[in-house]
């Protein structure tokens, strides 16, 4: 998932003493054997309402993948092919037979092998030709592939030609009731009465074998996209610097705005301060500033994109941090394995890690070796972590009191777990 996770280390080892890793009910690789679930209304109304059962597959979908932490490539098949095919219609409405190449990106041969599936066994033969004819497009001309958008100038013409031709497919005969059909037809389709579908589904994907590891290693993941992110480690340490300091909580939506005279991608900022703020992060620092709302009514200045009138304007610098400092402090965080350090030192006072927030704070040289300092929200508790190279420490954030320790052997083994988590 991230590059900190590269580093496969050359066994994986023993649960680290005193913590009780989910990882130690990881499940063989079999393959698994999910049904499908829908309410009984659904398919009562699968012909009036086409739309409803194909919208109940991808619900229990959603459901398997964000609640049971399942893999799209361990779902029912027949399900998958439903919803690839389904979102290749959608695709295709929405900004034509480009926008599908376009958004399908890595997935595309995936993507394209399900829907070609799902159409095959539902009889669109319309829109089968036009998803092959695609497919075949896209082998032919590669580079021209690359281009595409969806939007004016990233839009082939060819390809616009198959959007024609899928519309009069689906007005012939309509993909949604030729899905719904399929649907209804499968033998080890689950119908549930209404009332206790969702919690049928929700017991089901719970019961992920897989569950426990995985969600080790996503919340390890998590921490790593706050202490190993050039913006968020840049940001974090911006706001460090200033006086008073301050502790990045969130970065928000980005914009293009006037920096100094400068056009940079401007992030909106959450601190501890309970303020707006807005940030930058290039490569040579990063940086952070008040939050100057959008005038009331908007004001279009000379030469100014009329879009650009809604906009907030930075104001004063609160907080400045040197790129070569940041990208030190993702080095350390890396080689101290500082992550699943947090992660673990969590778990031992009884915090549970997950949607914690971590802001890097500072570099200190202690006992001949640089030390980093984090600030560690969670659980409504604010800590202070030390990351040293042989070990990290948690303290209470309000006097400092150490409450837990773990030493690299420790982490090294909980890093193991983590990337075995993960696979």
């Amino acid at each position: 998932m991230f590059g900190f996770f590269s580093r496969k280390s050359k066994a994986i080892l023993k649960n680290p003493s005193g913590v009780q890793s989910p990882a130690t009910t990881h499940a063989s690789r079999t393959e698994f054997l999910l049904p499908v679930i829908v309410p009984r209304s659904v398919v009562d109304e699968a012909t009036e309402k086409p739309f409803e059962i194909v919208f109940a597959v991808e619900k229990f979908i959603h459901s398997m993948v964000s609640n049971g932490l399942y893999r799209k490539s361990e779902i029912n098949l027949k399900a998958m092919q439903v919803s690839h095919a389904d979102l290749y219609s959608a695709e295709v409405k929405n900004g034509g037979h480009s926008q599908f190449i376009h958004n399908a990106g890595g997935e595309f041969d995936t993507m394209v092998a399900n829907a070609r599936a799902g159409l095959t066994a539902a009889g669109a033969k319309g829109q089968l030709a036009t998803l092959e004819k695609m497919s075949t497009w896209v082998s032919e001309h590669p580079d021209e592939a690359e281009e595409q958008t969806g939007f004016e100038g990233g839009r082939d013409d060819f390809l616009d030609t198959l959007d024609d031709a899928f519309y009069d497919a689906d007005e012939a005969s309509p993909m949604i009731e030729l899905l719904a059909r399929w649907i209804v037809s499968w033998p080890d389709l689950r119908i549930i009465e209404d009332e206790v579908c969702d919690e049928a589904i929700l017991r089901l994907a719970m019961g992920n074998p897989r569950r426990e590891p995985r969600l080790l290693h996503q919340s390890v993941a998590e921490l790593v996209g706050q202490m190993i992110s050039e913006r968020h480690v840049g940001v974090s340490l911006a706001c460090a610097n200033a006086a008073p300091p301050e502790v990045r909580l969130s970065l928000g939506m980005a914009r293009m705005l006037d920096v100094n005279g400068e056009k940079q991608l401007v992030f909106q900022l959450q601190t501890n301060a309970n303020e707006l703020r807005l940030c930058v992060a290039t490569d040579s620092h990063a940086a952070f500033y008040e939050y100057i709302p959008p005038e009331t009514p908007a004001i279009v200045r000379p030469g100014e994109n009329v879009l650009a009138a809604g906009a907030p304007r930075v104001g004063r610098r609160l907080g400045h941090a040197d790129g070569q400092v940041v990208a030190r402090v993702i080095e350390l965080a890396e080689e101290y394995h500082a992550p699943v350090a947090v992660d673990l030192l969590l778990r031992k006072v009884g915090v549970d890690p997950t949607r914690a927030i971590v802001s890097a704070n500072s570099v200190v040289q202690r006992e001949g070796a640089p030390v980093v300092n984090w600030v560690v929200l969670a659980g409504r508790h604010a800590f202070l972590f030390q990351s040293y190279p042989d070990r990290g420490v948690l303290l209470r954030g309000d006097n400092e009191k150490s409450l837990a320790e773990v030493h690299r052997n420790e982490l090294q083994e909980y890093f193991d777990l983590a990337v075995a988590a993960g696979e």
